[in-house]
């Protein structure tokens, strides 16, 4: 079933924005290409941020969503394990104007990983709602997959 609820879309939206912008920016994103991250990982979060904006015309479906929050779900809890217990150590070979701006991102990037997992709970939250309202014969999509059983409690 495709989707095209508007606060889902707004949120697919400000998700794929936020990351592009200060998650996966120019400074960070070799850090984190250093993270034991699965592809599928790498390839659900890829397509989720780079189709965002495309979304409005050609919608998602439950399980494509279901999938990427999953994703999301991995990226983030692998992060915070991995990465920012030694971020504030890492130097870049950054100068100038250049290295500023890489403090900055190191400086906010657990809060701006803090504000992902955020507006990932809330699209989960979102999803599970629409899905539970909009289910045939009674059964979520949400409900058929045992991995998102726990992605609150890791985001």
């Amino acid at each position: 079933m495709q989707i095209s609820d508007a606060a889902i879309i707004e949120l697919v939206e400000q998700i794929g924005t936020h990351y592009q912008a200060n998650i996966a920016n120019r400074f960070m994103r070799p850090l984190l290409l250093q993270l034991p991250i699965k592809k599928w990982v790498w390839d659900a979060i890829d397509s989720f941020t780079q189709n965002s904006s495309q979304f409005d015309y050609q919608s998602f479906n439950y399980d494509d969503l279901y999938r990427q929050i999953r994703a999301f779900t991995d990226f983030i809890a692998v992060t915070r394990r991995q990465l920012l217990p030694t971020l504030k150590g890492r130097v870049l070979g950054f100068s100038g104007a250049d290295k500023i701006l890489m403090d900055m991102a190191l400086n906010t990037f657990p809060s701006n990983l803090d504000l992902l997992a955020a507006y990932t709970k809330q699209l989960y939250y979102k999803l599970v709602e629409l899905d539970s309202t909009n289910a045939r014969e009674g059964i979520p999509a949400y409900l058929k997959y045992v991995d998102l059983q726990d992605i609150i409690a890791r985001l």
